[in-house]
């Protein structure tokens, strides 16, 4: 009989396993992949004695060794491990009988002691006694970690979260200039939970209600046919989501892929798969406890199973390598999938549904999956056949070295049997398989035959093959290969690809350019009819354009046949792979007519703390609504049992942003403050001044300040005048809206602090503790003496002799002159380079030119206009020349001056004596604009007066009190004061 030979790396690199292990002498939590990481665990490692460690990497390689030698004892066959890619894998290489290997195969699959790590962020406060310094588990938890450890066969241990240090960025919906940082927003640490298989999914279940009970929820568990799980739970969970909201409740499920993976020795039990944990107030409990029993044993008259086969092999990589994803296919359609186990040589898989659509819909999206994996076959065969001389063949020693090498290389399955090496992977591993095999010496005396084998789904073989095969029939002869259809089963069929040399790969490369590439995506249906056009006009032009086929599925349709890759997809494009850069231009152009609120659906999310969720999905869900029928949005909770902080919004892309904000309004922000430990702060807390302070804070500011003394209290502080061990912190709540108001409330707390004579930590944003005024901050942009800011914009003054009265302009940036906004000269903003220039203009140029001159914004008073076009075109002029720079030279205040609320100037000019000298007479014309970057005035727009030039002679006779009475009223009445 033939030998049968296997070598294969487990696990794959492709998997981001980590390999963790624990120094319990050091306390060192390792992550080899970071360390930076590593060395913030190193600083703030929390270890606890009653932790289990994971195996370090020589326990693991005696582990393996072990499993290796047991499969060889037990089904009789050779086996060897050694370890590669850095530790993070090792490869076995099995050789003996065809059945004997395969059970060998799968028992090392099945039993390898692959490390799985979860984490859950937990409050210290939760469960340590001393959160901010010696941090120590409470008795109460650290009982229960033991049993959960003992019952799930898991690992658990307490480590510092990177998350817990204080200056990180914001969290969602919090605006950066708020103030929030100085407050300590996450004070938490994680539970790391690592072991083999089943264990880290039960364990983590199993310490999510326990952290539930430890806030006071109450918790049930109800025994239901994890067949039925996904079953009751809906399409996207949304039956469970709707109990949840009725009911308040958490409830954990289960995962659906238990007792796939995993030693029989280590399993916790048949029956774990099937409980399901459900937390919360009593009577809620109950309600959805009877509600999830009640709908199961309605869901259990109408389920329908069908059967499929895959291949073995196949089966083995989606459960090793993309078990979220048959896990997302099961929640997404309301189905729940039997798997055989890792390693059996199986083929056949059941899904069991309440709908045929569901069923159908589920064995679609699995064979898709298993469209990624190819097989490749590399055949030797004799160059001459003799029968009186024995054929030549490969001996055992080069078989061996041969796939080891190719296997570690590559990352592919290989197999030796009757001169046929097959490889197994993802198609860039098969593909370099090949490629090193024909490189290899020792085949070169050997004719070959090279075969490739892709699976695909039977709707698209038409595509591929084309009108009467035309596309096949090129690929051939372009390429030397034969390639042949053959039937699989009712959804996939099989395509062979065959060749003698390395032509076979260019012929995989032309028929990958071939393959369906898809898009899918929602229409309303009601812009079907108007984007496919009269007679289908407008959707065959788009196509012929883009090269891209596109089907619509009305209502009949689509309840037929469900959703294409997501449930509500409607619409389908496919085109081949050489073309699939073209399927997002045709999505924009089918979507060119469809509303904005109507389209471009996306996910869009949004991380909220975790134990929110329940709050939000029962007191909260008629707020919910109303934001997903105003925004055409839903809001989809991550599933309790994955620990997840992640909130999913999904709609229209100019939607779902709104749609995110409105519901960050209904989640709380909570921060930390801390401060020194004091024997004096419990009797503080406790006084009537304390509560009437943060009373006064609650109404002013909506922040609620909430003291946490268990740990003053606990070491006797107040009552035996210890001292405290530990700092106290007080809790600050309020809503993401009112944020902006964290900042002064701190402020308030820490001077109230400081008065009663508790020291305070220095604060690197607030380093006085003098309160801010928030209806100064309101107007940021506007500095005057009316509204006193502690901001001060720069302001430009003029040098000028003694006894010279000037009025002070401010610059504005939010209002600015309006013509010296749209024709400002290049020159404007050069204001300190021609400091000293300007102040001997305005003293040579006269006190009173200027002092009497200015005209106020809304003065009415016309102005002449500058224009220096011509001038720069005349350079022979001198005279204009020197006319031209004194105009240049003018300060920047006196050319661009703001609107301001300071009238001292003005008033003071009542008082003022009338006997100055008239200013000097100006021309008649104006000789044009403002600079050399002006517009034409236009003959129909009114021009704006200028503020900053001399007034019209025939204004000049004009009395000088009368003047500046009727000015300060214009200013007055302009600024409707």
């Amino acid at each position: 009989m033939d030998v049968y030979s296997t070598s294969f790396t487990h696990p794959r690199r492709m998997r981001h396993y980590s390999s963790l292990s624990f120094d319990l002498h050091g306390g060192d939590f390792r992550f080899p992949q970071s360390e930076s990481l590593t060395a913030m665990h190193k600083e703030h490692q929390i270890q606890e004695n009653h932790v289990n460690a994971v195996p370090d990497a020589s326990s693991d390689s005696e582990s393996i060794h072990k499993l290796t030698v047991m499969a060889m004892s037990v089904h009789g066959c050779h086996a060897s491990s050694f370890m590669v890619d850095q530790g993070r894998g090792w490869n076995f290489y099995i050789t003996g009988l065809y059945q004997q290997v395969m059970m060998a195969r799968g028992m090392i699959l099945k039993d390898c002691p692959l490390h799985h790590r979860a984490a859950i962020k937990v409050p210290r406060s939760d469960i340590l006694d001393s959160p901010s310094s010696k941090p120590v588990l409470k008795p109460d938890v650290r009982r229960r970690l033991d049993e959960i450890a003992s019952q799930t066969m898991a690992h658990i241990a307490v480590v510092n979260s990177p998350l817990s240090l204080s200056n990180k960025a914001p969290p969602d919906g919090i605006n950066t200039s708020s103030g929030w940082s100085g407050l300590d927003t996450e004070r938490v640490c994680e539970l790391v939970v690592t072991g083999q298989g089943d264990a880290v999914e039960l364990a983590r279940v199993r310490l999510l209600v326990m952290l539930d009970e430890l806030n006071g929820l109450h918790a049930e568990l109800c025994e239901i046919d994890h067949k039925l799980h996904a079953i009751i739970a809906g399409r996207k969970r949304s039956i469970l989501q709707s109990i949840q909201e009725e009911t308040a409740t958490n409830i954990y499920l289960p995962s659906p892929l238990q007792g796939l993976v995993g030693s029989e020795n280590e399993k916790p039990g048949a029956s774990a798969r099937h409980i399901i944990w459900v937390t919360g107030e009593f009577f809620g409990v109950q309600r959805a406890r009877d509600m999830l029993l009640q709908l199961s044993a309605n869901k259990s008259k109408s389920v329908v199973s069908r059967d499929s086969a895959i291949l073995p092999r196949k089966l083995d990589w989606m459960i090793l390598e993309h078990a979220e994803d048959l896990k997302s296919i099961m929640s997404d359609n309301a189905s729940h999938v039997e798997l055989p186990p890792i390693g059996s040589s199986n083929s056949l898989i059941t899904v069991y549904g309440d709908q045929r659509v569901n069923v159908q819909r589920t064995i679609r999206s699995i064979m898709h999956l298993a469209c990624q994996y190819y097989v490749a076959s590399f055949w030797l065969l004799p160059i001459q056949f003799n029968a009186l001389l024995p054929p030549t063949t490969l001996n055992a020693s080069q078989v061996n070295t041969l796939l080891k090498q190719i296997s570690i290389t590559t990352g592919a399955e290989i197999v030796f049997k009757s001169m046929c090496f097959e490889m197994h992977g993802l198609e860039y591993e098969v593909r370099a398989a090949v490629t090193m095999i024909l490189d290899l010496d020792v085949i070169k005396a050997f004719h070959h035959e090279i075969r490739f084998q892709i699976e695909l789904a039977n709707e698209h073989r038409e595509f591929i093959s084309g009108k009467k095969n035309g596309k096949i029939n090129k690929i051939m002869q372009a390429s030397n290969v034969k390639i042949k259809f053959e039937t699989f089963n009712d959804h996939n069929f099989l395509i062979d690809i065959a060749g003698n040399d390395s032509s076979v790969l260019q012929g995989l490369s032309l028929l990958q350019e071939e393959l369906p590439a898809e898009i899918s995506f929602h229409v309303p249906e009601a812009y079907h009819k108007r984007i496919i056009g009269i007679g289908g006009r407008n959707i065959q032009r788009i196509m012929k354009k883009y090269g891209v086929y596109v089907k619509f599925s009305n209502a009949e349709e689509f309840a037929a046949l469900g959703g294409y890759h997501d449930n509500e997809d409607n619409v389908v494009a496919r085109t081949p792979s050489k073309n699939s850069t073209n399927l997002d231009n045709l999505k924009q152009s089918v979507m060119e007519i469809v509303n904005p609120k109507d389209k471009d659906y996306v996910n869009e999310t949004v991380s909220i703390p975790r134990r929110y969720h329940r709050i939000l999905l029962g007191e909260k869900a008629i707020f919910i609504h109303d934001i997903e029928s105003k925004t055409n949005s839903r809001v989809r909770f991550p599933d309790k049992e994955t620990a997840s902080d992640v909130v999913t919004v999904f709609g229209p892309e100019n939607q779902v942003q709104i749609a995110v904000t409105m519901l960050l309004e209904y989640v709380p922000f909570e921060a930390d403050l801390s401060v020194p430990p004091s024997a004096d702060i419990l009797a503080l807390c406790a006084s009537a001044d304390f509560a009437a302070f943060v009373e006064r804070v609650k109404s002013e500011l909506q922040v609620s300040i909430t003291p946490t003394l268990q740990n003053i209290i606990s070491n006797g502080v107040g009552s035996s005048g210890s001292e405290a061990s530990s700092d106290c912190t007080f809790k600050f709540r309020c809503q993401r809206s009112n944020t902006d108001f964290l900042t002064a409330a701190r402020e308030m707390l820490e001077q109230f602090l400081l008065n009663n004579k508790i020291h305070v930590y220095p604060s690197s944003t607030a380093p006085s503790h003098k309160g801010g005024d928030s209806f100064a901050e309101a107007f940021p942009h506007f500095d005057s003496k009316v509204l006193s800011t502690a901001r001060r914009h720069e302001s430009v003054e003029l040098s000028k002799p003694e006894g010279f009265r000037e009025r002070r302009l401010r610059l504005a940036s939010s209002s600015p002159d309006v013509k010296a906004l749209f024709n400002s000269p290049p020159y404007i903003f050069d204001v300190e380079d021609h400091e000293e220039t300007q102040a001997s203009y305005v003293h040579n140029s006269g006190l009173d030119y200027w002092n009497k001159q200015l005209s106020p914004i809304g003065s009415g008073i016309p102005a002449r206009a500058r224009h220096t076009d011509d001038a720069f075109k005349r350079g022979s002029d001198s005279l204009l020349e020197s006319k031209l720079k004194g105009q240049m030279l003018k300060p920047r205040s006196l050319q661009n001056r703001a609107q301001s609320l300071d009238l001292t100037y003005s008033l003071s000019r009542i008082n003022e004596a009338s006997s100055r000298l008239p200013p000097p007479d100006s021309p008649a014309t104006s000789t044009g604009g403002t600079g050399g970057n002006s517009s034409p005035t236009s003959a129909t727009a009114p021009s704006f007066p200028s503020v900053y030039v001399p007034s019209r002679p025939s204004r000049a006779g004009r009395s000088r009190d009368d003047e500046s009475v009727d000015e300060v009223s214009r200013v007055i009445s302009s600024l409707r004061l």
